[in-house]
């Protein structure tokens, strides 16, 4: 099964600068608990921005190689130590249509987690999505998630508005299925 799962403001803004728009912790906590254990595809971009493959996951990386002059592919991504190689892996794939070939073909749930290009190209095939709705409107947003098209998509379960007692904002999780 293939889900998508992100953070989105009211206009569909869902980052700037290759960066989240909020910091929401209750969001990151459930981001943790809905991905551990569970196959994570990103891009590059998004990888390099964490920085580390996500404990607890097989992380796989989609990213385009520099083609060398002895005809081999060399991915520019830089690999630290995996603290807990039992639980933890990174794999890179150089192109998207593999990584959801391998999800497709799984049993299990994989996630994509961005960014954005990555949301763009799986959407039309996902078959569930897991949505931290923000009731915000992200005026300075430069990556946007497609619209949630409520004839395709039925709510399976949403946690009701919330608010961030840190910084006010109000948010849902909501989990769609394909009608």
């Amino acid at each position: 099964m293939l889900s998508l799962i992100v953070a989105v403001a009211q206009n569909n803004a869902i980052g700037r600068n290759n960066e989240l728009l909020w910091h929401i912790s209750e969001d990151l906590k459930y981001f943790k608990e809905t991905t551990t254990g569970h196959p994570v595809i990103m891009g590059r971009k998004t990888y390099e921005s964490i920085g580390r493959p996500l404990p607890g996951r097989r992380n796989i990386v989609v990213t385009r190689g520099v083609p060398q002059e002895d005809g081999s592919i060399a991915y520019n991504i830089t690999v630290p130590p995996i603290k807990n190689p039992q639980t933890t892996s990174l794999e890179i794939l150089p192109n998207l249509d593999e990584a959801v070939a391998i999800a497709k073909e799984s049993e299990q749930e994989f996630f994509i987690m961005g960014g954005g290009q990555l949301y763009n190209q799986t959407f039309p095939v996902a078959d569930r999505l897991y949505i931290t709705k923000i009731y915000a409107v992200a005026e300075d947003a430069d990556t946007f998630f497609p619209a949630v098209d409520e004839t395709e998509w039925s709510v399976l379960s949403s946690s009701g508005r919330k608010m961030d007692p840190e910084n006010g904002i109000e948010f849902e999780f909501l989990v769609y299925g394909r009608k």
